[in-house]
């Protein structure tokens, strides 16, 4: 018998002397590939199902904090709604900044005129024979609404291995097309470069409405310049939605997403982030999904009307002996036009009426809209009064109640010049708020770090407040130290060009103020 005949089970008849050392080489061999192969061993694979589409799924069990995903972007740009700022960096420009010496477009730097990102339309306004003029600095451009449309065609033109991963994206272009906004992209985007940029030939309208449909679907903003821009990314454009995620969305200084766990994921479970804002009510949020991203959500989150218990959405009982909340029967209704059923108090069974509900929630929120920012007594009357007609974790409250926790002890003289009643006020907001978060929203990490960094320092505060008590100080200054050591976990992937990231920082240097006190 030939050894090509040899059954694979033959080969495992070797003695131990010899299979021992051929282990132990290719444990070494992995060890020392480890630094190379960590960057493409990832802990999930993309699967695929009818109703879900391409979708990410855990290969084994993943820890918070993990990162799952670092992936750079395949196209970046300026938002469709900007007003004028460098193509090469994002940065906003003004009249007095420098423009692209062969095209026209504004730009900050010789460095940002050279940038990859800047050729597609640095070359079609060549092309076209006419550079661009830009002359209106302080008011949101039109001009820039073609710009990352047009990168995603030069790459269709030009570059057919990225215009594969681009044209691989959802564009919903069928459940856009009778809508406002598509008739608007058909003009100002689709005819616009066709005609501006003389590309009739080139390209069609259909074409470019289907690149801007795969922008609008796809996108992510990234807020690292004081104009935000957005990007597309491949791998990341897969991550299923969820309004409360397993996972956290961040971003590097130079603009690659970063996924991380925010909570304990169990292999065979499925990976999300969330597409919205987490903390809007669930209306808003199921419209919001609609009107960007084309499909009503029916997550575990958007079933429960108490959204896991919270009563995030919920409106007080309005029968002065009864302590009850009054929610509807569902919030999973496919339109916001549609009646939608009366709300019901869970104590007393008294009813308002869908209409009722929304006429009192949009005065609600005209009053914080106009409510002047930064000013801790208005942040407290909008609180005292609502509170009456709202339940306590009410997302205008909550989002009040942030806003009011983190700006109690930043006027001058900090927490130390705080009074004893705006000191209490901030300790159980956060204290109330980390509750409601960790119920919520466990897998965002953001929002948990910063009510975090605010606890760690009204814990030093009570410390320096009750010298005269050593056990008051010692228990104060070890909860200090555990938030500040959980912030810093939260927190640690945050780019410094964020407010996180600044904390983050910050929190780094206080906790070695602990161990200067520890020597």
């Amino acid at each position: 018998m030939t050894s090509s005949n040899v059954p694979l089970t033959a080969s495992v008849s070797c003695t131990l002397s010899e299979f021992l050392p051929r282990v132990l080489r290719k444990m070494e061999h992995q060890k020392a590939d480890w630094k190379n192969h960590k960057k493409v061993c990832r802990p999930f694979k993309i699967v695929y199902t009818e109703d879900l589409g391409r979708h990410m799924v855990a290969t084994r069990d993943i820890k918070p904090g993990e990162i799952l995903l670092k992936e750079q972007p395949l196209i970046s740009g300026p938002s469709q709604n900007t007003v004028p700022v460098c193509v090469g960096c994002y940065k906003n420009v003004d009249e007095k900044s420098r423009c692209c010496s062969k095209c026209g477009w504004p730009i900050c730097s010789e460095i940002c005129e050279k940038a990859p990102q800047h050729i597609p339309e640095c070359r079609y306004s060549v092309m076209r024979g006419d550079k661009v003029s830009i002359k209106n600095f302080n008011m949101i451009h039109p001009t820039y609404q073609c710009v990352t449309v047009l990168r995603c065609l030069y790459q269709k033109q030009f570059l057919p291995e990225t215009w594969k991963k681009i044209d691989e994206l959802q564009s919903h272009c069928e459940e856009r097309k009778d809508t406002q906004k598509y008739e608007q992209e058909r003009v100002n985007i689709a005819q616009f470069i066709r005609k501006f940029f003389k590309l009739e030939s080139v390209f069609t309208e259909e074409e470019i409405l289907k690149v801007c449909g795969i922008v609008m679907i796809n996108s992510h903003e990234i807020p690292l310049t004081d104009t935000p821009y957005i990007a597309l990314y491949d791998q990341a454009s897969l991550l299923e939605h969820n309004c409360s995620p397993n996972c956290s969305k961040s971003f590097t200084d130079k603009g690659y997403i970063l996924i991380s766990a925010g909570k304990p994921i169990k292999k065979d479970e499925h990976i999300s982030i969330c597409y919205t804002d987490p903390l809007w009510g669930t209306p808003n949020r199921r419209q919001h999904l609609w009107d960007s991203k084309y499909f009503w959500c029916e997550c575990h989150r958007c079933k429960d009307k108490t959204e896991f218990g919270t009563y995030f959405s919920a409106l007080r009982c309005q029968d002065s002996n009864c302590t009850g909340f009054l929610l509807p029967e569902t919030f999973i209704e496919n339109s916001m036009n549609e009646k939608g059923s009366d709300w019901k108090c869970n104590a007393c069974k008294a009813k308002l009426s869908t209409y009722s509900v929304h006429d009192l929630l949009e005065r609600i929120g005209k009053d914080l809209s106009e409510m002047p920012k930064g000013v801790i007594r208005e942040c407290r009357s909008f609180i005292e009064t609502y509170e009456q007609l709202l339940h306590p974790n009410h997302y205008y409250l909550t989002d009040v109640k942030l806003a009011l926790a983190n700006m109690i002890g930043q006027e001058e003289g900090g927490l130390v010049e705080t009074s004893s009643e705006d000191f209490d006020l901030k300790l159980k907001l956060c204290r109330d708020l980390m509750s409601l978060t960790e119920k919520l929203i466990p897998g965002e990490r953001r929002v948990r770090g910063v009510l975090l960094f605010e606890l760690h320092a009204c814990m030093a505060e009570i410390a320096r407040r009750n010298t005269d008590d050593p056990e008051i100080v010692k228990s104060a200054l070890m909860d200090s130290k555990k938030f500040l050591t959980e912030c810093i976990e939260l927190l640690k992937h945050e780019p410094e060009a964020l407010p996180e990231g600044k904390i983050y920082k910050q929190a780094l240097q206080n906790m070695q103020e602990f161990a200067v006190l520890k020597e």
